[in-house]
């Protein structure tokens, strides 16, 4: 090497590490490097404190876009999408979540039925009825498009043990493999290929599903409401799991082949039993119609879940689910917002959705937050 490319390595290396330098005193300034701290000590023979100083380093300016970099440069040339995310069959993506091992599983499993049997009671005194929605994994359903991934044969009776725990605790839970195998059948997919969620057959499907299984146990329509819906045209779209890869400021054409999602337009009618509002009803005086309440996942808010479940149950669903919401970080929010200092209840109905990967995480601290929240 000649002392002119010898200098010039050295700048650039010297550069670099002013940049990181630079671009850590930045994060620092702006939060601390606050998952370090969240974390402390907790789960350190796990690796966790680790794990959260990786996560803060990774968020860093110049790490974050040499990472960005990085990850393009893998899915190029070696098509590896990351951490995350594992590619099945062609253009099929999977969480990595979903077979993700937790070495407390068990007592983790525990303390979710508790916490489920202490919710649903704590609705229940509050003359509110409870319906459990569990989402199964996409690699459960999707099975055939997993070609060399392989699920761990300790998740194979994850779901129907649940089922087993959920239903000898009485609370009522609806088994939604039926309902999305169906539209697997019928349409070759019920989750989008390069997304973690549904599509919006599967979702309506779904919806249905539930909407049954609260007519059954003595829901009823609203008078006089109703929704309809109208598909429109299709366009292509690239889902969550192409930007968890970290892929997806690349151009289209060096990306997995998009989805075709259908756009869809959903219309509300609301009628006197004549066939024409009321005064009461136009200007909002008329008697509030039967509501159901959806906490949940990003699965609520995806695919229009909650606009199927108003249309399959002739009701209006206020939807506080949210994304990230775990096992029952929203219901925490619904406890917050429909429980916790009001004498009425604006709902009679809730509809509980959470994932399958979900049940074996260990409790989160909102989650922890709601059992001493209901435990006074």
């Amino acid at each position: 090497m000649s002392l002119r490319q010898a200098a010039a390595l050295l700048g650039v290396t010297l550069a670099l590490m002013l940049a990181f330098v630079v671009g850590h005193m930045v994060a620092w300034s702006r939060d601390g490097f606050a998952q370090t701290r969240s974390n402390g000590w907790k789960g350190f023979w796990q690796g966790e404190p680790m794990q959260a100083l990786a996560r803060d380093l990774r968020e860093t300016p110049v790490a974050a876009w040499f990472g960005q970099r990085l990850r393009e440069s893998g899915w190029l040339v070696l098509g590896d999408l990351g951490p995350r995310v594992r590619q099945g069959c062609p253009g099929w993506l999977f969480l990595a979540d979903e077979w993700q091992f937790n070495p407390n599983a068990e007592e983790a499993w525990r303390e979710r039925i508790a916490l489920a049997q202490r919710v649903v009671a704590a609705w229940e005194r509050r003359g509110v009825r409870v319906v459990m929605a569990v989402v199964p994994d996409k690699t459960r359903i999707e099975d055939a498009q997993r070609c060399g991934l392989v699920r761990p044969d300790r998740l194979a009776l994850r779901y129907d043990r649940w089922l087993d725990a959920m239903r000898a605790a009485g609370v009522s839970v609806v088994d939604l493999r039926p309902a999305l195998l169906g539209v697997q059948r019928e349409l070759s997919a019920a989750f989008d290929r390069t997304d973690t969620h549904w599509r919006w057959q599967g979702a309506r499907a779904s919806a249905a599903a539930v909407a049954e299984t609260l007519k059954a146990q003595g829901f009823r329509p609203s008078h006089g409401w109703r929704m309809s819906y109208a598909v429109g045209a299709a366009a292509p779209r690239w889902g969550d799991l192409v930007r968890l890869a970290g892929i997806d400021a690349l151009p289209p054409r060096w990306l997995p082949p998009p989805d075709t999602v259908e756009s869809l337009r959903f219309d509300v009618t609301a009628e006197s039993q004549g066939g024409v509002l009321t005064e009461d009803a136009l200007f909002g005086d008329a008697p509030a119609a039967p509501t159901i309440g959806l906490v949940g996942t990003s699965f609520s808010r995806n695919a229009h879940f909650a606009d199927f479940l108003a249309w399959a149950a002739g009701a209006e669903v206020a939807n506080l689910a949210r994304d990230g919401g775990g096992f029952a970080q929203s219901m925490h929010d619904a406890w917050q917002r429909w429980a916790d200092g009001n004498t009425d209840t604006p709902v009679q109905w809730i509809v509980w959705e959470t994932t399958e990967r979900a049940l074996e995480e260990p409790l989160t601290d909102t989650e922890r937050a709601l059992v001493s929240r209901l435990a006074h």
